[in-house]
């Protein structure tokens, strides 16, 4: 398995915590962990870039011009080789959950996904802003991207959820030649698996759906992966259905390349346990760890993303010494 690690930041404020400090030591942690990594092994760690203090929220849009500060001090820093540099993905979320009356659910996983006409068109001028960062900052040729997800409630169906078809589209199309990620709006719908935009069925009649139809469906909207735990809860309590959803959306042909990254309290002692029960898919290329790496002040630590790091490479020996 080649180790794979995507980590959300949500402290990229340089203006408010100085260039050299990024989230007080943070900055310079990261730089190491980057830095620490060998040419080889660099495209292998990415960052996921949140507003300020969103965390709690499930993260929200960042503010254009502290992007724009922190990817310049990235991407200018003498500490690390252009070959060094990670990939970025630009979280696409107007607002934070409200209160959802309308759907019968009372599960805080379900984050409210569903937007405005008037968010909807918040969302895309974000998107035309981070693309005219300028490609020495934000390139899809670095793998560099955007993360989004927009749902709707299926018709007549007060217990079921469903990609917003056209609004994901509309946001893919806005966002080309960038590369664009579901997130975990598609928990709710993978744990409800009912979308008439699959079947085109009858609105009184809705087939439960697949977990390989909805990897189709994310699949054929354009989607280039999809962040999720497995449906609700975190990922360690889904290991079947990830394991399933492995098996539908990883593929060795490039043309069919689909990236599967597993989020939802991933912490370094968690590492050998998701793996291990995903382990005919964890080894592909396309397969991701998500974890945020907090220490115990809440913010990224250095020494987190390493123990993640460790207990990944760990998972990587044991797995070529028993694999047949």
């Amino acid at each position: 398995m080649p180790f794979q690690l995507e980590i959300p930041i949500f402290t990229a404020d340089i203006e408010e915590h100085d260039y050299r400090s990024f989230g007080q030591a943070a900055w310079s942690e990261l730089i190491d962990i980057c830095e620490g990594i060998d040419v080889a092994r660099a495209q292998r760690i990415r960052l996921e870039l949140n507003a300020v203090g969103s965390y709690g929220a499930g993260g929200l849009t960042p503010n254009v011009e502290n992007t724009i500060n922190f990817l310049h001090y990235l991407r200018k820093s003498k500490r690390l080789k252009e070959d060094q540099q990670p990939a970025i993905r630009i979280m696409i979320r107007p607002r934070a959950s409200r209160p959802d009356h309308g759907s019968g659910f009372q599960m805080p996983e379900i984050q409210d996904f569903q937007y405005s006409h008037d968010e909807l068109l918040a969302m895309l001028q974000s998107i035309e802003d981070f693309k005219g960062m300028g490609q020495d900052l934000f390139s899809p040729e670095r793998g560099d991207g955007f993360v989004f997800g927009v749902q709707r409630r299926c018709k007549d169906r007060l217990h079921g959820l469903a990609l917003d078809v056209e609004a994901n589209k509309k946001l893919i199309n806005a966002a080309h030649p960038f590369p664009c990620f579901l997130h975990r709006a598609f928990d709710a719908v993978l744990s409800t698996r009912q979308d008439p935009d699959i079947y085109g069925a009858p609105e009184n009649e809705v087939p439960p759906c697949s977990v390989e139809d909805l990897v189709a469906a994310v699949k054929g909207l354009g989607f280039k992966g999809v962040l999720t735990s497995g449906g609700w809860g975190d990922a360690t309590g889904n290991l079947k259905t990830l394991k399933e959803l492995g098996r539908a959306a990883l593929k060795d042909k490039d043309e069919d390349r689909f990236e599967l990254i597993v989020g939802g309290g991933i912490r370094s002692d968690r590492v050998w346990d998701i793996c291990l029960a995903m382990k005919d898919v964890a080894q592909h290329r396309d397969f991701w760890l998500h974890s945020s790496c907090f220490g115990i002040h809440g913010r990224f630590s250095e020494m987190q993303a390493r123990n993640m790091l460790r207990a990944m490479r760990k998972v990587d020996a044991e797995f070529v010494i028993d694999m047949p």
